[in-house]
């Protein structure tokens, strides 16, 4: 049974993630919220970090939308944050882009001129190939990026659609 400074401080933070976040939250998306944080963060309502780590996470919900852990693709797009999380360490830009290409398994030739500005920009970075940059700082960029690579792999619907398409020319 839940204490009453348990209580006490979950509501707290609920109100701090609604602040952060800009609007009201109900009950049962906080739950999920907090389900959530336990989940990817090690989330602990009565640690001192619990208020900290709950405006971050309402800042990157606000920033990037689909934070929640739920949708799809957030594993693999988490993973490549942690990848680059815990290296802690300095990369070139352009040693960056290569490493993440390596990561997510994408040729950088088949990336648009101005995509990796994009998602230095959605990390609130500024792209230049010379610019040194920290890993904790990139993992932002990487999260941002795998969004983009997931989204351009052929999906099972459209690999199922070219497959009959080669199937019917076969039986011509």
């Amino acid at each position: 049974m839940a204490t009453k400074q348990y209580i006490a401080k979950y509501h707290q933070l609920k109100q701090v993630y609604s602040r952060e976040l800009g609007k009201e939250i109900a009950d049962i998306t906080w739950y999920r919220v907090v389900a959530t944080l336990k989940q990817h963060f090690n989330f602990n309502v009565m640690s001192s970090d619990a208020q900290k780590i709950v405006e971050t996470f309402a800042g990157f919900k606000r920033r990037y939308g689909s934070f929640t852990g739920r949708g799809e693709g957030f594993s693999e797009r988490w993973q490549a944050f942690k990848h680059f999380y815990e290296v802690d360490t300095f990369y070139h830009g352009e040693e960056f882009l290569k490493l993440l290409a390596e990561h997510l398994k994408i040729n950088l030739e088949d990336v648009p001129r101005s995509t990796p500005y994009y998602w230095f920009e959605r990390a609130e970075l500024s792209f230049r190939a010379e610019n040194v940059y920290h890993s904790k700082d990139l993992a932002l960029v990487a999260f941002v990026a795998a969004k983009w690579a997931i989204n351009k792999r052929p999906q099972p619907t459209q690999l199922m659609k070219s497959a009959t398409i080669e199937v019917l020319a076969l039986t011509k």
